[in-house]
């Protein structure tokens, strides 16, 4: 019973004192779900910086303290560091796109996790470069409620030749893990995904896996994929979806590269 009251009458004091710069511990660092792969796919792939900060060659580290709602979204969201009020608008705003997990057990504190990452001029004009190489041509203004679906007016398609284009990215893209090779495993690695209003992938996590590395295979070349963003009502929404890729040993050629996929929605 002491014992617990010591760690609760911590868990004040760091609530408390934490916007003075107060040490963080790793007790308090939100865990994001998929890791903090998630996190900096999101950065990558949907922040946005207006050229008037960009022109400052920012370079800002950054400590955001939050609480976790019921359904694992960030809410009382508190940024540590001073920062520039639209770059912080817009690290609030990517919160929205992430899921945490509820992990202190007392659920009336204010905002006691926190994550911390770096921003700076330099990381986001290389995610800049990379977004600008895939040219959606999107003309319907995008859903701002961060609602979202699993059905749709218009379901989403790969960006290049619909499936058949998605068919040979892999194809020429994947490599047969040679722990999997070693083991002879094979089989189906079930990946599940939000596809974005900007037909970037976000949320990606395993829903059923196979080891040997095939899981973490899958989720590299997933990662990598574009999208025509789904629609309902003419307007751009988010959209999850499942998606399965077949490891099979009879198609590993000889320099381990490619294996074939079973590919569908």
């Amino acid at each position: 019973m002491k014992k617990n009251s010591l760690f609760f009458l911590f868990l004040s004091f760091f609530i408390i004192h934490h916007a003075q710069n107060f040490p963080t511990s790793s007790e308090f660092e939100a865990q994001i779900i998929g890791g903090n792969n998630q996190l900096v796919q999101v950065l990558q792939t949907q922040l946005n910086i207006p050229k008037t900060i960009l022109n400052t060659n920012f370079n800002q580290d950054v400590i955001v303290f939050f609480n976790i709602d019921s359904i694992g979204k960030a809410c009382d969201v508190i940024i540590e560091n001073k920062i520039d009020a639209f770059l912080g608008n817009e690290i609030k705003r990517m919160l929205l796109f992430l899921k945490f997990k509820k992990t202190i057990p007392f659920s009336n504190l204010s905002s006691p996790y926190f994550i911390k990452f770096n921003v700076s001029k330099i990381k986001y004009n290389n995610y800049f470069k990379q977004k600008s190489k895939i040219n959606l041509k999107i003309n319907l203004s995008a859903d701002s409620s961060f609602i979202i679906y699993s059905k749709a007016d218009k379901s989403p398609e790969y960006y290049k030749n619909g499936d058949e284009g998605l068919a040979d990215f892999i194809l020429s893209e994947i490599e047969y893990p040679k722990l999997a090779i070693e083991k002879s495993i094979e089989g189906t690695v079930t990946t599940e995904f939000i596809i974005e209003t900007n037909g970037y992938v976000s949320n990606l996590i395993i829903k059923n896996g196979i080891g040997a590395g095939c899981s973490e295979e899958a989720l590299r070349i997933i990662k990598q994929t574009k999208w025509q963003p789904a629609v309902i009502n003419n307007k751009l929404v988010r959209y999850k979806t499942t998606y399965p890729i077949t490891f099979s040993l009879r198609n590993v050629n000889k320099d381990n590269g490619s294996s074939s996929q079973s590919l569908g929605q």
